[in-house]
């Protein structure tokens, strides 16, 4: 690792041909993966990852270059690259970097057993307990891959403004590839039970195994469920995991780069109603034991809880250092990126709707007949978004009448927001998973209290209700 002084030495390089902002991503990750089909591991794969990326900014204006090659003399030649790219599009005076003030924050998911302390014996040991608890389950289970993943990430920033500052984020997981049927007809869907935590998620199995076991059930379940008919109809999310609704019909719309880009149908909207006032959405990437937190972002910003609707009014975007700039705003804590590969741009980590003082039973009473939405599957966000309807039921006259399938949810992330008229009380988190975009593959949690949105298009593959 090159020492301090050297560091500061590769940013002031990087500003010699005018730039007015250099930092420095240095990443270290450990990653394991073992994979299993129908019960036989099929295979252990190490990855080390190791590198550096340098950012260079001169007002707007930026330059991104990475390597894994991280020595002294290497990132010199690396910001030399950098500087030379930049004085192309804008001359400046040269700028020194201050000596550094290292800063620490907490992290908000502490670690008990780092995985690389663990035996590969011994995660083989919890991946085939999975794998029995899914087959264990009831259900006619055809096909199962279970896969075990862990990752263990450190990072270091160190800036021309003199900061410097480190973070560690460890996630476990398995990932459930399961088919259901007979021989007739089968079905085939994967899940993953995520934690953000070590080996400690399967020192005690419990919780892992109930998931499969449940998991297996509810493939069933939706396997054999019914049909539904097309139409406008209210639709009642369940707390949880339907989250995702956030994440797609406004959550990718509220970051800086579709703001700064002008894709962003919430451009020019601070101050104003954009939704009902039973709405107020958060991001927050300090929440303790969730897939998106972390001490600090991946610019070495500390991490916030940012209130982005408030009862209906926006009031601030996603950002991170470049394209806050773009939109005269500061970073937020949401400079994120998959590793040093990426840049760093604004990304969610953990969206989450605020509860409200609605009965939840009351929510369903309410829907003389319409969609239970339990979880939700994969979407599309943008302008007009859609979202996959994974575990459905029909309500009929104020109550729960059959399990339903085959059904995908559309809409105007506006349009739906201000239709949001009923909020219930119990707000309930999610485990987690992954969102894909400009800076790459990065974890994230979306949840939220039970919803019910007045009418919604629901697309089915027919059938009368």
């Amino acid at each position: 690792m090159i020492t301090e002084l050297q560091m500061r030495e590769v940013l002031d390089t990087a500003l010699s041909t005018g730039g007015d902002f250099a930092e420095l991503f240095f990443e270290d990750r450990e990653e394991t993966n073992i994979k299993s089909a129908d019960g036989a591991v099929q295979g252990v794969k190490k990855i080390r990852i190791y590198g550096a990326g340098l950012t260079v900014l001169s007002g707007t204006q930026s330059v991104y270059v990475y390597t894994n090659h991280t020595g002294y003399e290497d990132l010199r030649k690396l910001a030399k690259r950098a500087s030379g790219m930049l004085a192309a599009k804008q001359e400046g005076s040269c700028r020194k970097t201050p000596a550094f003030l290292e800063k620490a924050y907490p992290n908000p998911n502490p670690i008990r057993i780092y995985p690389g302390e663990v035996a590969y014996q011994d995660k083989i040991s919890a991946l085939k307990r999975a794998d029995l608890a899914a087959r264990s389950a009831g259900p006619s289970v055809k096909a199962l891959n279970v896969d075990y993943f862990d990752n263990d990430q450190r990072i270091l920033v160190a800036n021309s403004e003199g900061l410097l500052a480190s973070d560690r984020r460890v996630n476990t997981r398995m990932r459930f590839q399961m088919t259901i049927g007979d021989a007739v007809d089968s079905f085939s869907d994967w899940e993953d039970y995520t934690k953000a935590q070590g080996f400690e998620a399967f020192a005690q199995m419990e919780g892992c195994e109930a998931f499969a076991g449940e998991l297996a059930k509810s493939m069933e379940n939706r396997w054999k469920a019914a049909p539904a008919q097309s139409g406008r109809f209210p639709v009642v999310l369940d707390a949880g995991a339907c989250g995702t609704l956030w994440h797609e019909c406004c959550g990718h719309g509220l970051e800086a780069c579709a703001i700064a880009s002008g894709s962003s149908i919430y451009r020019g909207m601070l101050g104003k109603r954009v939704a009902s006032d039973k709405v107020t959405l958060l991001d927050d990437g300090t929440y303790p034991g969730l897939y998106g937190s972390s001490a600090i972002d991946d610019e070495g910003h500390p991490r916030q809880r940012n209130v982005l609707i408030e009862n209906g009014i926006l009031k601030q975007y996603l950002c991170d250092r470049l394209h806050g700039r773009m939109i005269g705003m500061e970073s937020n804590g949401c400079g994120r990126r998959q590793n040093y590969t990426y840049a760093a741009t604004s990304r969610m980590s953990n969206t989450y709707l605020a509860p409200g003082t609605d009965d939840e039973t009351e929510i369903i009473r309410s829907v003389p007949e319409g969609l239970f939405v339990k979880s939700l599957g994969g979407g599309t966000g943008g302008a007009r978004f859609t979202l996959i309807v994974k575990e459905g039921f029909w309500i009929k006259n104020g109550q729960i009448d059959r399990q339903v399938k085959g059904l995908m949810l559309s809409g105007n992330g506006l349009d739906v927001m201000q239709k949001v008229d009923r909020v219930g009380k119990k707000l309930q988190t999610d485990m987690g998973g992954f969102c894909g975009a400009a800076s790459g593959l990065i974890p994230t949690t979306t949840f939220q209290p039970m919803v019910r949105i007045s009418e919604m298009a629901v697309s089915g593959e027919g059938g009368a209700s």
